[in-house]
Formats: structure tokens, C-alpha cells, sequence
């Protein structure tokens, strides 16, 4: 039997979630390979240009966690469509851009350039809808002064699916974002957010969840990973890139201060697509770490908990 429907049988069997690690969905949909994949693990085609120019470095590069970098400049703020609770006075601003709901909360004192944490859920988007995640990470955003942004993908449902994919369900048909058309609501986030606050150009602080990781990898990454480097905290998902970089990936000044954190269980049953991951991004010259949790199976950890040792850690704290 082909592994793509195994993983999609799998899919379908009850999985054991933690109550914060994958609030998202207690059955996430399996990826199915995609038509064009890629070449096994090894370097991938010579880099192509998308977006009708060279790619280019948008958001700087700094060593030092962005605390001497550049910062974007952004004033005003986002216009809220409404706000949010987040308990104990805090609240947050929900707003539209690229397609795509967000929610963003400020840090609670501090001065100077704002760092930027990023949360892509799973599928069924679970702890968006409860704002989970966002309650999880302020502690880490206030204590490090950073915008906190939690962003539901534009068909608000799953991120590494086309926009026209609203069923989330174990039983439903994927339809794959082949073209990478939801790595662009992404980008746009970010760039309003830039507009918005006064962002530092050092690295982004991602999370991804299950398929939030698996968009970020597959996707994101390789279409503008040079524009907005930095940390990512991916849990229970991963995958390598199906097409070519759209950038020069063989350049360590446009790869900057990224950094690829997985994590997730030896029962995962994404286990195979993630291992195969790892080596790729460490081949094409990625640094790269990871942490395996014996016996836990897909997202059965603390993933909110998990993406805030993992930005420490890469802080040097």
C-alpha cells in the first residue's frame, strides 16, 4: 500500500492530544505527496525567481536575536474589526490582511523595537478559535517584548491546504496548496504588521502546529525565507520543500539567522514525512535541531510550552 494513503488511514484512527499541544484537531488530515515532489533529500533545483524579481533580504539579518537590528519603523497600529479577551485586563485586536484573520496583542511595558511571534495552528485551528495559543505565549511575549500574532489561514481551516478547502474533517478530500498561494496572506501579515508597529529586523519567532509546521516548511520557507528569517518552532509536523527555493538557498547571508526546531513524538504518525525533512533542511544548509518525546503520539505534548523553550533556547537563555 502506497504510504500516502497508509498516513491517510492512519489519519482517521483516534489520536491522543494533550490539552495544549495540539487543541487543533484530534484527527489532523495527513498531507498526501504532492505531483511535482521533490528529489530525495538532496539539493534542490537551481533557484528560481517568483513574485516578478530577484528575491531579497526585506527584514535584515542579525546574530544577536535582533536586539541591535534595524526595526521596521511602523507607527499607528492595525485598525481592529474588533477586540478580544485575553483575561486579566489583557485584550486583543483582531484584524484582516492577505486574506487572512489575525489576532495580535501588544507586550505589557517595555520600550524600543518589538519582536515578532508568529502562531500558524493545525488544522481545524482549535487553539485559534480559543485563543489558546495567544493566552499561552504572552507571558514569553511580555517578558521579551513582542508582538504576539496568532494568524488563521485564509481558508480557516488548514494552512497547508488551497483556499478553496474548508472541510476539515478526516474523511474530507485534501486539496494541497501546490502553488504556495497561502504563503503570500502570510507575507502580507507580516508586512502590515511591519507597517503597523515598529518591528525589529532581527529574526521572527515562528510556531507551527502540525499542519501550520508542515505549511511552514513545505511553503513559507521556501518561497521567502530569505525576507523574513528567523526561529521556528515546529511541532508535530514538517515536510521538504515539493518545489525549487524561490530564492538562493545556497546563500548563508539570505538563509541568516534561521534556525529549524522539530519536535515531535515517536508515535506521530507524520514520523516519516518529518524525519525525511530534517536532513533535507540541514542539507541545504539549514541549521537544524530536534527533539523526539518517546511515546507521545501526533502532538501529545505541550506545544505551546515547547515553542516558548525553543525561542528562549535560541536566545541563549
Amino acid at each position: 500500500m502506497p504510504r500516502s494513503l497508509l498516513v491517510l488511514l492512519l489519519s482517521s484512527l483516534p489520536l491522543l492530544v494533550a490539552a495544549q499541544g495540539c487543541s487543533d484537531s484530534a484527527s489532523p488530515a495527513a498531507v498526501p505527496p504532492v505531483a511535482d515532489g521533490g528529489d530525495g533529500g538532496e539539493l534542490p533545483p537551481p533557484p528560481q525567481t517568483e513574485d516578478g524579481g530577484p528575491s531579497g533580504v526585506d527584514a535584515g539579518d542579525a546574530s544577536d536575536g535582533g536586539d541591535k537590528a534595524a526595526s521596521s519603523g511602523g507607527s499607528g497600529g492595525l485598525a481592529c474589526t474588533r477586540t478580544g479577551n485575553l483575561g486579566g485586563g489583557r485584550t486583543y485586536c483582531v484584524a484582516t490582511r492577505g486574506g487572512s484573520e489575525l489576532k495580535l496583542a501588544v507586550p505589557a511595558g517595555g520600550s524600543g523595537a518589538l519582536r515578532l511571534a508568529l502562531y500558524l495552528h493545525g488544522d481545524g485551528a482549535g487553539a485559534y478559535k480559543s485563543d489558546g495559543a495567544m493566552k499561552a505565549l504572552i507571558t514569553w511575549a511580555d517578558a521579551h517584548h513582542a508582538l504576539v500574532v496568532s494568524v488563521l489561514a485564509p481558508n480557516a481551516c488548514a494552512w497547508w491546504q488551497a483556499p478553496t478547502q474548508t472541510d476539515c474533517t478526516p474523511n474530507a478530500t485534501p486539496v494541497p496548496d501546490a502553488e504556495g498561494v497561502n504563503a503570500d496572506a502570510l507575507r502580507a501579515v507580516i508586512d502590515a504588521v511591519r507597517g503597523a508597529y515598529d518591528v525589529s529586523n532581527g529574526p521572527v519567532f515562528y510556531y507551527g502546529s502540525s499542519g501550520g509546521s508542515i505549511f511552514l516548511t513545505r511553503s513559507f520557507l521556501r518561497r521567502f525565507g530569505d525576507r523574513y528569517p528567523g526561529v521556528f518552532a515546529l511541532n508535530c509536523g514538517g515536510e521538504k520543500a515539493d518545489r525549487a527555493f524561490a530564492w538562493d538557498v545556497a546563500s548563508s547571508t539570505l538563509r541568516g539567522s534561521t534556525k529549524l526546531y522539530f519536535t515531535y513524538g515517536d508515535q506521530d504518525f507524520l514520523k516519516a514525512d518529518i524525519e525525511e525533512a530534517i536532513p533535507y533542511y540541514g542539507g541545504v544548509g539549514f541549521p537544524t535541531a530536534t527533539k523526539v518525546i518517546a511515546g507521545a503520539a501526533h502532538c501529545a505534548f505541550d506545544g505551546h510550552g515547547r515553542a516558548a523553550e525553543v525561542w528562549s533556547t535560541f536566545l541563549g537563555e
